[in-house]
């Protein structure tokens, strides 16, 4: 059965799939090529013929990414024309809470509308609307040239699908004033950032941040210009200001991308391999970045769900021995566990309702143990969809209940809900009590403590 539904551009035709009504592919902005690439996104054009939305929507340009060996290859087309929602709702009537999500991939690689993060499986078990964002990526989203380019247009772009979510959602069965902003890696990240800004206010009121990397912190204007002067010099181009706009909008894609790959090692080391990031004089260290975002998520009164992998760098690196393993623990203290653990305690001192969890299962015959992204496969429940490494050995039965427990607890967040003290307890400085995702006895332990 299809649905049309009358957005603020124009109607969309979306199909029914296992008693979920899906949509791909709806434009939030014009398509950034041309004399648009680099640029912020403008509004779609309008349009009076029905939108096909039954195809899933492209993804951004990017090389292959470290983590296609524990999660495997993205598979669909890639091409600039990637500022699209896709949206998944049990109906286009009601008033239901909506989950809109970030991918994740280093702010270079992935992409919203993959099979991986379909909504259907989550908007069915939870009864939710739930909206995969597309944004640019890598050198497209992120260069930042003097006098031209001077913040990532890619948090423009994913400012503007919050604002299209504001306009458009009560049409798919959406509630405008219930929206969770969902992000894993670098999608959450960009939430913290996002959720950091004046400009941001009232786009959402719950956030959930899946293994943010906050130890990355943001870039210093500095930073970025001097990334962008090493692309420029790749792409042999001397000019500066709207001159050097143009000989970037004539380049080919293929050029744009082997220009950032070949920045000199030291600049992608010094940025820790995150060598395209928000930009931030204001709030740009570790600390900083997660106390600016906790002070606006208080002043806000945002409801907070955070967590992260036991093993979150395996997913990088697959040499055991002790050194590397104690090179991985300390890393991922210093990326993940010290950051965010500074960011959920300054929210939750301030008076933020704050959940935190730990991921801590892992396949018996994998490698990469409970590593970066291992929960997504059980957030989303397309198991069907992951053939992939970091899951080799699970048994079906095992994952499903996994499933079914990850669902349950993100879409009782979701719903603005809270499970019983004994389930999941609230993150309160008297206990800093943490839940486990074990697949076993799921417990509830108090937090341990790590410093900056």
């Amino acid at each position: 059965m299809n649905t049309c539904v009358e957005t603020t551009y124009g109607p969309v035709l979306g199909y029914t799939e296992e008693g979920i009504i899906k949509f791909h592919a709806i434009p939030y902005a014009k398509a950034p090529v041309d004399d648009l690439r680099f640029c912020p996104p403008e509004p779609p054009e309008t349009w009076t013929d029905v939108l096909d939305a039954s195809k899933r929507g492209a993804v951004p340009p990017q090389y292959p990414s470290d983590l296609d060996h524990p999660m495997g290859p993205v598979t669909l087309p890639f091409s600039e024309d990637c500022l699209t929602v896709a949206v998944s709702t049990p109906s286009v009537w009601g008033a239901r809470p909506v989950a809109v999500w970030f991918h994740g991939g280093a702010n270079c690689y992935c992409g919203g509308d993959l099979p991986w993060y379909d909504g259907a499986s989550l908007a069915a078990s939870e009864d939710i609307v739930v909206v995969n964002v597309g944004f640019r990526l890598g050198v497209l989203g992120f260069l930042c040239v003097e006098d031209v380019i001077p913040e990532p247009v890619s948090i423009l772009d994913q400012i503007m699908a919050l604002r299209w979510v504001q306009a458009n959602i009560r049409r798919f069965g959406g509630d405008p004033g219930r929206v969770t902003v969902f992000g894993q890696s670098a999608g959450a990240n960009a939430i913290a950032h996002i959720l950091s800004r004046e400009d941001t206010d009232g786009l959402f009121q719950q956030i959930v941040l899946e293994s943010p990397s906050l130890g990355r912190g943001n870039h210093l204007q500095a930073d970025a210009y001097e990334v962008g002067r090493a692309v420029l010099s790749n792409l042999g181009i001397q000019t500066a200001g709207e001159e050097a706009l143009r000989s970037l909008q004539s380049c080919s894609v293929g050029e744009l991308l082997r220009a950032a790959d070949e920045i000199p090692g030291e600049l992608k080391a010094r940025h820790q391999g995150m060598y395209f990031k928000p930009v931030m004089d204001a709030w740009h260290t570790p600390e900083q970045t997660a106390r600016r975002a906790a002070e606006m998520a208080v002043r806000r009164k945002i409801r907070v769900m955070i967590g992260f992998t036991r093993d979150e760098l395996w997913a990088f690196v697959e040499e055991r021995d002790p050194d590397t393993l104690d090179a991985l623990r300390r890393g991922q203290t210093l990326r993940y566990d010290a950051p965010g653990q500074c960011f959920a305690r300054s929210a939750a001192e301030g008076g933020c309702e704050v959940w935190k969890y730990a991921f801590d299962w892992a396949a018996p015959d994998s490698v990469y143990g409970s590593c970066h992204c291992l929960e997504l496969p059980f957030v989303f429940g397309n198991l069907d969809a992951w053939d992939a490494p970091f899951l080799k050995g699970a048994e079906a039965g095992e994952m499903k209940k996994l499933k079914t427990v990850m669902q349950n607890d993100f879409g009782t967040f979701f719903r603005g809900e809270t499970l019983s003290d004994g389930e999941w307890p609230r993150y309160l400085p008297e206990t800093w009590l943490v839940k486990h995702f074990d697949n076993a006895s799921n417990p509830v332990q108090q937090d341990p403590v790590y410093a900056l």
